[in-house]
């Protein structure tokens, strides 16, 4: 029934520091559109959202993969409640990339100013890694064994 991942969107308070982040992981700006209300924002449930609207792509992905940024006007308040990444609270918990040299990659980021959560771990089959993304997000690099 499901044939793949398609998107995620994040909400973002600096589009253009997201968009350089994911750079790094390989996704590439693809469309840009300013929601002012209309179908799009009554879809969403907020039928007066302001918002610019960024697709970046996956370059390498096999099946269209998509982040999709949006960026409210006027910016969304903070949150002052717990750090998300916190891992324990309820909801959203993480993203994983599949890369093909952890190793690798984890430089590439470090290298990059990204933050790195936790050490490389083996767990299953699998070399993992926690890394800190836009918004506090917390993002995993995946390597299997071959």
């Amino acid at each position: 029934m499901i044939l793949s991942p398609d998107h995620v969107t994040i909400a973002v308070a600096d589009a253009g520091r997201a968009i350089e982040f994911f750079a790094l992981l390989g996704f590439r700006k693809t469309h840009v559109a300013t929601i002012d209300g209309g179908i799009p924002a009554k879809y969403m449930g907020m039928p007066n959202m302001k918002a610019r609207h960024i697709t970046l792509a996956l370059e390498a992905a096999e099946s269209p993969f998509e982040i999709q940024l949006l960026e409210f006007d006027p910016p969304q308040g903070i949150d002052a409640g717990a750090h998300p990444t916190n891992l324990r609270k309820l909801g959203f918990n993480h993203l994983a990339f599949r890369v093909d040299d952890i190793e690798a990659a984890t430089a590439h980021l470090v290298t990059n100013g990204v933050t790195m959560l936790s050490d490389e771990m083996d767990y299953i089959g699998r070399k993992l890694r926690l890394f800190e993304g836009p918004e506090g997000i917390t993002f995993e690099l995946v390597q299997r064994d071959a």
